[in-house]
């Protein structure tokens, strides 16, 4: 079977390299586009994973693709990746002191049977309290460049983490015990 990644993070590379699975990777070429005001946070990540699975579709003649998208959510309102260090401010801001949900849209597509399936992972994560120092002390780290939310779990965000509910990988991007399920259950449909 050929598997393939439509991502180029260096993170969801290293945790599927970890579990030696043989895959390519074929990053997804899609303008991600913003979420709505109304939009439902859950159907977001996952159309936009369905997204990013189905451009690399497009491009390929076989295989098994995997698509994956991570947002963060907090009172609905959901926050990707910061444009600059002015938008992180404000994402942390936000964050201080509160829960968040982490939220991971996954679909796999396999392009000979033509079938799909698309799910999500949720963790929740509290903020301790941030101080002034505490948030601007992070942003001179840059560890918030290309992250939803402004920060990176397994860097030096995790200072910022109060604790966290539900799966850790989730919150580093890739939620591996339910994408790997739902990746053998799906394989295992094929040999029926």
């Amino acid at each position: 079977m050929r598997l393939i990644l439509a991502s180029s993070s260096p993170r969801r590379i290293e945790l599927l390299s970890k579990l030696g699975a043989e895959f390519e990777v074929i990053p997804s070429n899609i303008i991600e586009p913003s979420p709505s005001p109304e939009e439902d946070p859950v159907s977001f990540a996952k159309n936009l994973s369905f997204l990013k699975a189905y451009n690399v579709y497009q491009l390929i003649e076989e295989g098994v693709i995997l698509g994956v998208d991570t947002i963060v959510e907090i009172n609905n309102l959901i926050l990707g990746k910061p444009k600059d260090r002015e938008e992180a401010r404000y994402m942390l801001r936000l964050l201080s002191g509160n829960t968040h949900r982490v939220i991971s849209g996954f679909t796999i597509i396999d392009k000979k049977r033509e079938k799909w399936v698309s799910d999500v992972a949720i963790t929740a994560v509290k903020f301790r309290r941030l101080k002034y120092d505490d948030i601007e002390n992070y942003l001179d780290t840059e560890d918030y460049i290309d992250k939803a939310g402004a920060y990176a779990i397994q860097g030096f965000g995790s200072t910022l983490v109060e604790y966290i509910r539900g799966c850790y990988y989730n919150v580093v991007g890739f939620p591996i015990e339910r994408i790997m399920g739902a990746l053998k259950l799906f394989l295992m449909e094929e040999k029926r």
